[in-house]
């Protein structure tokens, strides 16, 4: 292999080109944004029912949702390995900023799982933990594809998290339903029809 010089203003092209043809190609995979979006949106309201009609019976609300939560996640994992598989298999090529987007949200769910059981043995509320972590993790991905509406539906995430720690129980679900149409639906409407 044969060394090349690149001017900085060279250097600085291909890098931009990669960058754009990255966001390109994830804004083919916008779906990601939109499927754990209406996921989480559901699973929210599915667990605001949960607790208005389970309210005086505090000995079995906490596992009635978290068994709510656990079902529905399982079912947006189900459909985003076929989703997965599909892309994949008509794939020809990878870069190293969709690698690096992988690793981000493998650790970010990593993250949630045990944020998830801290909060269990602590005794907390997990919502609040689980809201800022998405915010870390959003923002993340909007700052390296260079997306705007992504970086400020990831903040958004920040403010509802906040949010979170000054709601009751039983009003908590609405706070991160709200969270999830800001962080998630929106941006991933948006760069599902972005023309650039």
């Amino acid at each position: 292999m044969e060394n090349v010089n690149l001017t900085p203003e060279e250097s600085f092209s291909i890098i931009n080109k990669a960058i754009a043809n990255f966001k390109l190609n994830f804004r083919e995979t916008a779906k990601v944004f939109l499927l754990w979006g209406w996921v989480l949106a559901i699973a929210s309201l599915s667990n605001f029912i949960i607790l208005k009609i389970l309210y005086n019976r505090e000995a079995t609300i906490g596992l009635i949702s978290l068994y709510n939560w656990a079902a529905y996640i399982l079912i947006g994992f189900i459909i985003m390995l076929f989703m997965g598989h599909k892309t994949n298999k008509d794939k020809k090529v990878f870069s190293y900023l969709e690698s690096y987007f992988k690793n981000l949200w493998s650790v970010t769910a990593a993250s949630f799982f045990i944020a998830t059981l801290l909060c269990i043995k602590m005794e907390i509320n997990p919502p609040a933990i689980m809201l800022l972590i998405a915010g870390i993790a959003t923002t993340t991905s909007g700052l390296l594809i260079k997306y705007r509406p992504l970086i400020i539906g990831g903040m958004t995430f920040f403010i509802f998290s906040l949010a979170a720690t000054f709601v009751s129980n039983e009003y908590i679900s609405l706070i991160v339903f709200a969270a999830i149409i800001c962080g998630y639906l929106i941006p991933g409407y948006l760069l599902k029809s972005t023309k650039e």
